[in-house]
């Protein structure tokens, strides 16, 4: 008979101090039963490679999420604020008419020979009937328009148009506005707006009504943005009213 006294503060198992055993054999089915090299002492379990890998795919999957939701809150933010620039655009033009003289200014007939020097997107050319607005404090341009007088029926549109729309289309003098940067950052890099700016000035008198002078003034205004890979073309339609009243 053996007895075997075994106590090791390096050890990763510690035998009972009288241990016996009949043969070596036994001895050693006994150690490999305590200590698996595959999971460590016995009562401390490693985590396996299918439980990693499990791991990595649900990871994977949150990560996947969580990009999706950045790109798709970028799309709405880029969206935003073209959107914002444009109609902000077109509001401060709208309030300069207005302010207009209503017989010179909406819409000037006579030749304004400023206009090709000082016009900040002239196109090809632009003659009258057209309106003469400030962009911003550097910037002034002559819009175009489609004047109809009474009593000449209005050809304005009135309904929104398709994004597919047209100058020519609905036959209205084409003004391109841009382009124009939203923020000093330069090169590649830099977001600007261009724009499609359409006017109808139609003049509806009333006379049942006292009313022997009014123009109905039609914006239709597109403009195109990146959306991923792919480019969008957004239309959008403003309309106020200048009025006399007979009195």
């Amino acid at each position: 008979m053996v007895v075997v006294h075994m106590r090791h503060r390096n050890s990763p198992f510690v035998l009972p101090r009288s241990a016996t055993c009949h043969s070596g054999t036994d001895l050693t089915q006994r150690i490999h039963r305590s200590v698996d090299p595959f999971r460590g002492p016995v009562g401390r379990r490693a985590l396996t490679l299918v439980e990693v890998m499990f791991g990595l795919v649900i990871m994977t999957m949150f990560m996947l999420g969580f990009i999706g939701s950045y790109l798709q809150s970028r799309r709405i933010t880029e969206s935003s604020v073209m959107h914002a620039a444009a109609t902000s655009m077109v509001y401060g033009i709208i309030e300069q008419m207005k302010e207009f003289d209503y017989v010179g200014l909406i819409p000037s007939t006579t030749l304004d020979g400023t206009q090709a020097a000082n016009d900040a997107f002239p196109g090809g050319g632009k003659a009258p009937p057209y309106i003469r607005v400030r962009l911003n404090q550097d910037q002034v341009t002559w819009l175009q328009c489609k004047y109809t007088q009474s009593p000449t029926a209005p050809a304005a549109p009135t309904t929104t148009p398709a994004s597919s729309a047209t100058a020519a289309s609905l036959s209205v003098p084409d003004n391109t506005i841009g382009p124009i940067a939203l923020s000093n950052v330069a090169g590649a890099k830099s977001q600007t707006l261009t724009m499609h700016v359409w006017v109808w000035v139609d003049e509806m008198p009333d006379t049942t009504r006292d009313v022997s002078e009014v123009k109905r003034v039609t914006f239709v205004y597109s403009y195109t943005f990146n959306d991923g890979r792919q480019v969008r073309t957004t239309i959008d339609r403003e309309v106020f009213i200048r009025t006399r009243y007979d009195q």
